[in-house]
Protein backbone atom coordinates (compact mmCIF):
# COMPACT_ATOMS: atom_id res chain seq x y z
CA UNK A 1 0.00 0.00 0.00
CA UNK A 2 3.01 2.27 0.64
CA UNK A 3 4.49 2.11 -2.69
CA UNK A 4 0.95 2.72 -4.12
CA UNK A 5 0.83 5.88 -2.21
CA UNK A 6 4.05 6.95 -3.71
CA UNK A 7 3.06 6.57 -7.07
CA UNK A 8 -1.04 8.32 -6.27
CA UNK A 9 1.38 11.28 -4.66
CA UNK A 10 3.96 11.61 -7.81
CA UNK A 11 0.16 11.06 -9.92
CA UNK A 12 -1.26 14.16 -7.80
CA UNK A 13 2.43 16.51 -7.60
CA UNK A 14 2.64 15.55 -11.85
CA UNK A 15 -1.34 16.76 -12.43
CA UNK A 16 -1.35 19.75 -10.30
CA UNK A 17 1.98 20.91 -11.50
CA UNK A 18 0.22 21.06 -14.98
CA UNK A 19 -3.01 23.09 -14.07
CA UNK A 20 -0.44 25.32 -11.83
CA UNK A 21 1.44 25.59 -15.53
CA UNK A 22 -1.88 26.39 -16.72
CA UNK A 23 -3.13 29.04 -14.33
CA UNK A 24 0.46 30.92 -14.58
CA UNK A 25 0.00 30.70 -18.38
CA UNK A 26 -3.11 32.41 -18.48
CA UNK A 27 -2.01 35.11 -15.50
CA UNK A 28 0.62 35.78 -18.02
CA UNK A 29 -1.44 36.30 -21.09
CA UNK A 30 -4.38 38.59 -19.22
CA UNK A 31 -3.19 41.32 -21.48
CA UNK A 32 -2.22 38.91 -24.80
CA UNK A 33 -5.13 40.46 -27.64
CA UNK A 34 -7.80 37.81 -28.21
CA UNK A 35 -6.19 35.58 -25.71
CA UNK A 36 -8.59 32.88 -24.18
CA UNK A 37 -8.15 30.58 -20.98
CA UNK A 38 -7.25 27.89 -20.63
CA UNK A 39 -8.61 25.32 -17.63
CA UNK A 40 -6.99 21.84 -16.81
CA UNK A 41 -9.42 19.04 -16.58
CA UNK A 42 -8.10 15.87 -14.18
CA UNK A 43 -9.52 12.72 -14.18
CA UNK A 44 -9.09 9.85 -11.65
CA UNK A 45 -6.90 6.79 -12.16
CA UNK A 46 -8.37 3.38 -12.85
CA UNK A 47 -8.50 1.47 -9.53
CA UNK A 48 -7.06 -1.72 -7.95
CA UNK A 49 -10.16 -4.01 -7.61
CA UNK A 50 -9.98 -5.31 -3.54
CA UNK A 51 -13.50 -6.95 -3.91
CA UNK A 52 -15.53 -8.01 -7.04
CA UNK A 53 -19.64 -7.61 -7.63
CA UNK A 54 -20.40 -10.81 -6.33
CA UNK A 55 -23.27 -12.81 -3.30
CA UNK A 56 -22.94 -13.69 0.37
CA UNK A 57 -23.91 -17.42 1.74
CA UNK A 58 -27.20 -15.59 2.29
CA UNK A 59 -27.66 -14.41 -1.07
CA UNK A 60 -27.21 -10.27 -0.68
CA UNK A 61 -25.04 -8.78 -3.02
CA UNK A 62 -21.27 -7.46 -1.98
CA UNK A 63 -20.81 -3.67 -3.67
CA UNK A 64 -17.42 -3.62 -5.95
CA UNK A 65 -14.71 -2.29 -4.13
CA UNK A 66 -11.50 -0.46 -5.70
CA UNK A 67 -8.49 1.61 -4.46
CA UNK A 68 -7.76 4.62 -6.63
CA UNK A 69 -4.51 4.90 -8.47
CA UNK A 70 -4.30 8.62 -8.40
CA UNK A 71 -5.06 11.16 -10.84
CA UNK A 72 -3.99 12.17 -14.49
CA UNK A 73 -4.88 15.44 -16.82
CA UNK A 74 -7.76 14.40 -19.18
CA UNK A 75 -7.74 17.49 -21.01
CA UNK A 76 -6.38 21.13 -21.40
CA UNK A 77 -9.88 22.81 -22.70
CA UNK A 78 -10.18 26.08 -24.18
CA UNK A 79 -12.69 28.64 -22.91
CA UNK A 80 -13.50 30.93 -26.44
CA UNK A 81 -16.00 33.41 -24.75
CA UNK A 82 -15.70 36.48 -26.19
CA UNK A 83 -13.46 39.11 -24.45
CA UNK A 84 -14.36 43.16 -23.90
CA UNK A 85 -13.23 45.23 -27.20
CA UNK A 86 -11.29 48.35 -25.79
CA UNK A 87 -11.04 50.92 -28.67
CA UNK A 88 -7.44 51.94 -29.66
CA UNK A 89 -8.59 54.80 -32.18
CA UNK A 90 -6.32 52.80 -35.29
CA UNK A 91 -8.45 51.85 -38.61
CA UNK A 92 -6.62 48.33 -38.83
CA UNK A 93 -7.31 47.44 -35.36
CA UNK A 94 -9.67 44.73 -36.18
CA UNK A 95 -12.51 42.81 -33.46
CA UNK A 96 -14.63 40.46 -34.29
CA UNK A 97 -18.04 40.84 -32.11
CA UNK A 98 -19.26 37.02 -31.91
CA UNK A 99 -18.33 33.73 -33.10
CA UNK A 100 -15.25 32.88 -35.69
CA UNK A 101 -11.88 33.87 -37.08
CA UNK A 102 -9.80 36.16 -39.06
CA UNK A 103 -8.47 33.83 -41.55
CA UNK A 104 -4.72 34.30 -42.46
CA UNK A 105 -2.61 32.67 -44.98
CA UNK A 106 -0.37 29.37 -44.37
CA UNK A 107 2.83 30.34 -42.65
CA UNK A 108 5.96 30.32 -45.25
CA UNK A 109 8.05 27.48 -44.38
CA UNK A 110 5.95 26.06 -41.72
CA UNK A 111 5.55 22.15 -41.96
CA UNK A 112 1.59 22.64 -42.40
CA UNK A 113 0.26 23.85 -45.18
CA UNK A 114 -3.02 25.24 -43.45
CA UNK A 115 -4.74 28.70 -43.23
CA UNK A 116 -4.33 30.28 -40.01
CA UNK A 117 -6.95 31.44 -38.02
CA UNK A 118 -6.61 34.10 -35.16
CA UNK A 119 -9.09 36.18 -32.70
CA UNK A 120 -6.09 39.00 -32.77
CA UNK A 121 -7.01 41.62 -34.90
CA UNK A 122 -3.94 43.72 -34.53
CA UNK A 123 -3.17 44.36 -38.37
CA UNK A 124 -1.85 46.71 -40.19
CA UNK A 125 -0.97 47.64 -44.19
CA UNK A 126 2.23 47.05 -45.00
CA UNK A 127 4.04 49.09 -47.95
CA UNK A 128 2.17 47.31 -50.71
CA UNK A 129 -1.17 48.01 -49.26
CA UNK A 130 -1.80 44.66 -48.45
CA UNK A 131 -3.30 43.89 -44.97
CA UNK A 132 -1.36 41.87 -42.81
CA UNK A 133 -0.93 40.36 -39.18
CA UNK A 134 1.69 41.19 -36.90
CA UNK A 135 3.62 38.17 -37.92
CA UNK A 136 3.45 39.60 -41.72
CA UNK A 137 1.05 37.02 -43.06
CA UNK A 138 -1.52 38.54 -45.00
CA UNK A 139 -5.09 38.32 -43.94
CA UNK A 140 -7.62 37.20 -46.80
CA UNK A 141 -11.34 37.59 -47.93
CA UNK A 142 -13.09 37.72 -51.09
CA UNK A 143 -13.28 40.50 -53.77
CA UNK A 144 -15.72 43.09 -53.89
CA UNK A 145 -17.78 43.74 -57.52
CA UNK A 146 -19.31 46.89 -58.42
CA UNK A 147 -22.84 45.92 -57.12
CA UNK A 148 -21.19 45.42 -53.68
CA UNK A 149 -21.22 42.09 -53.59
CA UNK A 150 -18.57 39.60 -52.55
CA UNK A 151 -17.20 37.33 -54.92
CA UNK A 152 -17.52 34.22 -52.68
CA UNK A 153 -14.86 32.13 -54.72
CA UNK A 154 -11.05 31.56 -54.24
CA UNK A 155 -9.97 33.69 -51.18
CA UNK A 156 -7.52 36.08 -51.79
CA UNK A 157 -4.82 38.50 -49.91
CA UNK A 158 -7.04 41.76 -48.95
CA UNK A 159 -4.86 44.77 -50.13
CA UNK A 160 -5.51 48.08 -52.37
CA UNK A 161 -3.44 50.63 -54.16
CA UNK A 162 -1.97 52.98 -51.97
CA UNK A 163 -1.82 55.65 -55.19
CA UNK A 164 -5.27 54.46 -55.92
CA UNK A 165 -7.57 57.58 -58.11
CA UNK A 166 -10.85 57.80 -58.15
CA UNK A 167 -11.86 58.66 -61.69
CA UNK A 168 -14.22 61.83 -63.24
CA UNK A 169 -17.89 60.46 -64.18
CA UNK A 170 -20.30 62.20 -65.82
CA UNK A 171 -23.85 62.80 -64.46
CA UNK A 172 -26.40 60.58 -65.93
CA UNK A 173 -28.81 60.96 -63.38
CA UNK A 174 -29.96 63.28 -61.09
CA UNK A 175 -32.86 63.48 -58.60
CA UNK A 176 -35.43 66.45 -57.46
CA UNK A 177 -37.41 66.12 -54.32
CA UNK A 178 -39.06 67.75 -51.35
CA UNK A 179 -42.22 69.79 -51.67
CA UNK A 180 -44.07 72.29 -53.93
CA UNK A 181 -46.71 74.27 -51.53
CA UNK A 182 -50.41 73.46 -52.65
CA UNK A 183 -50.61 77.39 -51.07
CA UNK A 184 -48.85 78.61 -53.80
CA UNK A 185 -51.08 81.03 -55.98
CA UNK A 186 -51.12 81.43 -59.52
CA UNK A 187 -48.26 83.07 -61.31
CA UNK A 188 -45.87 81.91 -57.62
CA UNK A 189 -42.12 80.43 -58.98
CA UNK A 190 -39.43 78.85 -56.97
CA UNK A 191 -35.79 77.69 -58.54
CA UNK A 192 -33.75 75.45 -57.66
CA UNK A 193 -29.75 74.67 -58.85
CA UNK A 194 -27.34 71.74 -58.50
CA UNK A 195 -23.76 71.00 -59.90
CA UNK A 196 -23.21 68.48 -62.33
CA UNK A 197 -20.33 67.08 -64.19
CA UNK A 198 -18.92 66.75 -68.03
CA UNK A 199 -16.75 63.65 -68.92
CA UNK A 200 -13.74 65.29 -67.75
CA UNK A 201 -15.09 66.12 -64.15
CA UNK A 202 -15.94 69.91 -64.33
CA UNK A 203 -18.31 71.20 -62.56
CA UNK A 204 -21.61 72.61 -64.26
CA UNK A 205 -25.05 74.23 -63.17
CA UNK A 206 -28.22 73.18 -64.04
CA UNK A 207 -31.15 75.38 -62.64
CA UNK A 208 -34.83 74.39 -62.80
CA UNK A 209 -37.66 76.76 -62.38
CA UNK A 210 -40.89 75.55 -61.28
CA UNK A 211 -44.20 78.39 -61.76
CA UNK A 212 -47.66 77.83 -60.35
CA UNK A 213 -50.34 78.06 -63.74
CA UNK A 214 -53.79 76.61 -61.65
CA UNK A 215 -54.67 74.14 -58.87
CA UNK A 216 -52.30 71.12 -58.92
CA UNK A 217 -50.29 71.80 -61.82
CA UNK A 218 -46.59 73.59 -62.39
CA UNK A 219 -44.63 74.42 -65.43
CA UNK A 220 -41.05 73.79 -65.11
CA UNK A 221 -38.18 74.81 -67.44
CA UNK A 222 -34.75 73.48 -66.91
CA UNK A 223 -31.95 75.96 -67.65
CA UNK A 224 -28.04 75.86 -68.92
CA UNK A 225 -26.29 78.53 -67.77
CA UNK A 226 -22.82 77.06 -68.99
CA UNK A 227 -24.19 76.00 -72.17
CA UNK A 228 -23.30 72.38 -72.03
CA UNK A 229 -26.80 70.60 -72.52
CA UNK A 230 -28.11 70.17 -76.24
CA UNK A 231 -30.73 73.67 -76.98
CA UNK A 232 -34.35 72.21 -78.10
CA UNK A 233 -35.78 75.90 -78.69
CA UNK A 234 -34.19 75.27 -81.84
CA UNK A 235 -34.56 78.75 -83.79
CA UNK A 236 -34.79 80.51 -81.01
CA UNK A 237 -33.46 81.81 -77.68
CA UNK A 238 -30.82 80.50 -75.51
CA UNK A 239 -29.95 78.16 -72.85
CA UNK A 240 -30.47 80.10 -70.50
CA UNK A 241 -34.19 80.51 -71.63
CA UNK A 242 -34.30 76.53 -71.01
CA UNK A 243 -33.39 73.27 -72.56
CA UNK A 244 -36.69 71.50 -71.38
CA UNK A 245 -39.75 72.49 -70.26
CA UNK A 246 -42.88 70.81 -69.02
CA UNK A 247 -45.80 69.89 -66.74
CA UNK A 248 -46.06 68.25 -63.61
CA UNK A 249 -49.82 67.41 -62.46
CA UNK A 250 -50.22 66.33 -58.77
CA UNK A 251 -53.20 63.91 -57.44
CA UNK A 252 -55.24 64.83 -54.47
CA UNK A 253 -53.15 63.40 -52.12
CA UNK A 254 -50.09 65.60 -52.91
CA UNK A 255 -48.31 62.89 -55.37
CA UNK A 256 -47.54 63.34 -58.36
CA UNK A 257 -49.85 62.11 -61.04
CA UNK A 258 -48.07 62.42 -64.65
CA UNK A 259 -44.84 64.37 -65.66
CA UNK A 260 -45.02 66.16 -69.21
CA UNK A 261 -42.33 66.67 -71.43
CA UNK A 262 -42.79 69.59 -74.35
CA UNK A 263 -39.10 69.45 -75.13
CA UNK A 264 -36.66 67.11 -75.03
CA UNK A 265 -37.12 63.58 -74.00
CA UNK A 266 -38.87 61.20 -71.31
CA UNK A 267 -37.07 60.28 -68.35
CA UNK A 268 -37.85 56.30 -67.18
CA UNK A 269 -34.80 54.53 -66.10
CA UNK A 270 -37.22 51.74 -65.11
CA UNK A 271 -39.06 51.64 -67.72
CA UNK A 272 -42.54 52.83 -65.83
CA UNK A 273 -44.39 55.51 -66.60
CA UNK A 274 -42.08 58.73 -67.03
CA UNK A 275 -40.17 59.85 -64.61
CA UNK A 276 -39.20 63.22 -65.85
CA UNK A 277 -36.97 64.93 -68.70
CA UNK A 278 -34.28 63.15 -70.33
CA UNK A 279 -31.85 66.03 -71.90
CA UNK A 280 -28.63 65.58 -74.23
CA UNK A 281 -25.35 66.30 -72.89
CA UNK A 282 -23.31 68.94 -75.91
CA UNK A 283 -20.48 66.21 -77.50
CA UNK A 284 -17.57 68.57 -77.00
CA UNK A 285 -18.68 67.96 -72.83
CA UNK A 286 -19.91 64.27 -73.01
CA UNK A 287 -19.07 61.97 -75.80
CA UNK A 288 -21.18 58.85 -77.05
CA UNK A 289 -24.68 60.46 -77.36
CA UNK A 290 -24.59 60.07 -73.28
CA UNK A 291 -27.93 62.22 -71.72
CA UNK A 292 -28.60 63.73 -68.28
CA UNK A 293 -31.92 62.36 -66.99
CA UNK A 294 -33.62 64.23 -64.18
CA UNK A 295 -36.46 62.59 -62.28
CA UNK A 296 -39.04 64.43 -60.87
CA UNK A 297 -41.47 61.67 -59.60
CA UNK A 298 -39.94 62.03 -55.70
CA UNK A 299 -41.50 65.39 -55.98
CA UNK A 300 -44.54 66.45 -53.43
CA UNK A 301 -47.56 69.22 -53.44
CA UNK A 302 -48.90 69.33 -49.49
CA UNK A 303 -49.82 73.00 -48.02
CA UNK A 304 -46.96 74.80 -46.33
CA UNK A 305 -43.20 75.29 -47.69
CA UNK A 306 -41.88 75.08 -50.48
CA UNK A 307 -38.88 72.90 -50.26
CA UNK A 308 -37.99 71.75 -53.54
CA UNK A 309 -34.22 70.41 -53.92
CA UNK A 310 -32.02 68.09 -56.28
CA UNK A 311 -31.67 65.14 -54.13
CA UNK A 312 -28.60 63.84 -55.57
CA UNK A 313 -26.56 63.42 -58.64
CA UNK A 314 -24.83 59.90 -59.98
CA UNK A 315 -21.29 62.01 -61.05
CA UNK A 316 -18.13 63.67 -59.64
CA UNK A 317 -14.92 64.66 -60.30
CA UNK A 318 -11.51 62.92 -60.73
CA UNK A 319 -10.03 62.18 -56.77
CA UNK A 320 -7.44 61.12 -54.38
CA UNK A 321 -7.25 58.45 -52.16
CA UNK A 322 -8.39 60.44 -48.52
CA UNK A 323 -8.13 56.58 -46.62
CA UNK A 324 -9.49 53.50 -45.51
CA UNK A 325 -11.73 51.60 -43.44
CA UNK A 326 -13.65 48.82 -42.53
CA UNK A 327 -17.36 48.71 -42.70
CA UNK A 328 -19.24 46.03 -39.91
CA UNK A 329 -19.68 43.76 -42.67
CA UNK A 330 -15.83 43.19 -43.07
CA UNK A 331 -15.56 45.08 -45.73
CA UNK A 332 -12.41 47.44 -47.29
CA UNK A 333 -13.77 50.65 -47.91
CA UNK A 334 -11.44 53.53 -49.97
CA UNK A 335 -12.22 56.86 -49.42
CA UNK A 336 -11.90 59.45 -51.75
CA UNK A 337 -11.15 63.42 -51.91
CA UNK A 338 -14.19 63.64 -54.30
CA UNK A 339 -16.66 61.87 -52.08
CA UNK A 340 -16.87 58.69 -54.07
CA UNK A 341 -16.47 55.33 -51.66
CA UNK A 342 -15.14 52.18 -53.22
CA UNK A 343 -15.49 49.14 -51.62
CA UNK A 344 -12.76 46.48 -52.55
CA UNK A 345 -12.64 43.25 -50.52
CA UNK A 346 -14.81 41.67 -47.75
CA UNK A 347 -12.85 39.92 -45.01
CA UNK A 348 -13.94 35.72 -44.79
CA UNK A 349 -14.64 35.41 -41.17
CA UNK A 350 -13.96 31.54 -40.52
CA UNK A 351 -15.64 28.84 -38.14
CA UNK A 352 -15.56 24.81 -37.00
CA UNK A 353 -18.17 23.11 -35.25
CA UNK A 354 -15.86 22.25 -32.19
CA UNK A 355 -13.13 25.14 -31.64
CA UNK A 356 -11.86 23.34 -28.70
CA UNK A 357 -10.35 20.77 -31.11
CA UNK A 358 -8.14 23.36 -32.88
CA UNK A 359 -4.09 23.09 -32.46
CA UNK A 360 -2.80 25.82 -30.89
CA UNK A 361 0.24 26.92 -33.30
CA UNK A 362 1.85 30.17 -31.55
CA UNK A 363 1.71 33.97 -32.04
CA UNK A 364 -2.01 33.67 -31.31
CA UNK A 365 -2.94 31.21 -34.27
CA UNK A 366 -4.70 28.19 -34.40
CA UNK A 367 -5.51 25.32 -36.80
CA UNK A 368 -8.01 23.20 -38.11
CA UNK A 369 -7.87 19.10 -37.19
CA UNK A 370 -9.99 15.99 -37.52
CA UNK A 371 -11.45 17.07 -33.82
CA UNK A 372 -12.17 20.36 -34.60
CA UNK A 373 -14.36 19.81 -38.31
CA UNK A 374 -13.51 21.41 -41.41
CA UNK A 375 -13.06 24.75 -41.83
CA UNK A 376 -16.28 26.58 -42.86
CA UNK A 377 -16.01 30.29 -44.59
CA UNK A 378 -18.61 33.21 -44.19
CA UNK A 379 -18.95 36.86 -44.28
CA UNK A 380 -20.07 38.86 -41.00
CA UNK A 381 -23.91 40.10 -40.96
CA UNK A 382 -24.50 37.74 -43.25
CA UNK A 383 -23.41 34.28 -42.83
CA UNK A 384 -22.47 34.42 -39.44
CA UNK A 385 -24.08 36.95 -36.48
CA UNK A 386 -20.74 38.36 -35.78
CA UNK A 387 -20.01 42.21 -36.63
CA UNK A 388 -16.16 43.55 -37.76
CA UNK A 389 -15.66 46.16 -35.03
CA UNK A 390 -12.64 48.78 -36.28
CA UNK A 391 -10.55 51.34 -34.42
CA UNK A 392 -11.01 48.24 -31.46
CA UNK A 393 -9.17 44.94 -30.18
CA UNK A 394 -10.48 41.90 -28.44
CA UNK A 395 -8.96 41.26 -24.72
CA UNK A 396 -8.11 38.61 -23.36
CA UNK A 397 -11.07 36.75 -21.47
CA UNK A 398 -9.05 36.30 -18.58
CA UNK A 399 -10.17 36.66 -14.79
CA UNK A 400 -7.02 37.32 -12.51
CA UNK A 401 -9.38 37.23 -9.44
CA UNK A 402 -10.31 33.95 -10.22
CA UNK A 403 -7.21 33.09 -12.10
CA UNK A 404 -5.08 33.57 -8.33
CA UNK A 405 -7.75 31.98 -6.40
CA UNK A 406 -7.27 28.78 -8.66
CA UNK A 407 -3.50 29.17 -8.54
CA UNK A 408 -3.78 29.31 -4.44
CA UNK A 409 -5.94 26.16 -5.08
CA UNK A 410 -3.24 24.26 -7.16
CA UNK A 411 -0.72 25.10 -4.65
CA UNK A 412 -2.45 23.73 -1.57
CA UNK A 413 -3.42 20.59 -3.22
CA UNK A 414 0.02 20.45 -4.76
CA UNK A 415 1.58 20.46 -1.22
CA UNK A 416 -0.80 18.45 -0.11
CA UNK A 417 0.04 15.53 -2.80
CA UNK A 418 3.91 16.07 -1.65
CA UNK A 419 2.58 15.35 1.67
CA UNK A 420 1.06 12.00 0.65
CA UNK A 421 4.51 11.40 -0.25
CA UNK A 422 6.07 12.29 2.23
CA UNK A 423 3.90 9.88 4.71
CA UNK A 424 4.12 7.34 2.42
CA UNK A 425 8.24 7.39 2.78
CA UNK A 426 7.58 7.57 7.22
CA UNK A 427 5.29 4.47 6.38
CA UNK A 428 8.41 2.93 4.32
CA UNK A 429 10.94 3.67 6.72
CA UNK A 430 9.04 1.93 9.85
CA UNK A 431 8.81 -1.12 7.39
CA UNK A 432 12.32 -0.99 7.44
CA UNK A 433 12.91 -0.64 11.15
CA UNK A 434 10.50 -3.86 11.96
CA UNK A 435 13.19 -5.91 10.28
CA UNK A 436 16.33 -4.86 13.05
Amino acid sequence: MSLQSLSIGVSGLRSHQTRLDTVSNNIANSSTTAFKRQRAAFSEELGQAILGVGRTAGGSNINPSKVGRGVSVASIDRNFSQGSLNDTGIKTDLALNGDGFFVASPKSGAASDQRRLTRAGNFTFNQNGELVTANGLNVQGWEVGEDGTANTGELKNVQFDPNAQSAAKATTEAEVGGNLSADAEVGDTSEISSVVYDEQGKAHNVVINFENTSEDTWNYTVKDPDGVLQDENAGGGTNEDGVANGTIKFNDDGSVDTVGVNEAGNFNPDGGPNDGVSIDWQSDAVQGGKSLGISLRDITQFSGSTTSKFQGQNGNSSGELSGVQFTPEGKLQLNYTNGVQEEEYQLAIGDVNNPNGLEQQGDNFFTTTGASGDLQLGRAGRDLQTSVVSGALESSNVDLAKEFSDLIKAQRSYQASSQIITTADEVLNQTVQLKR
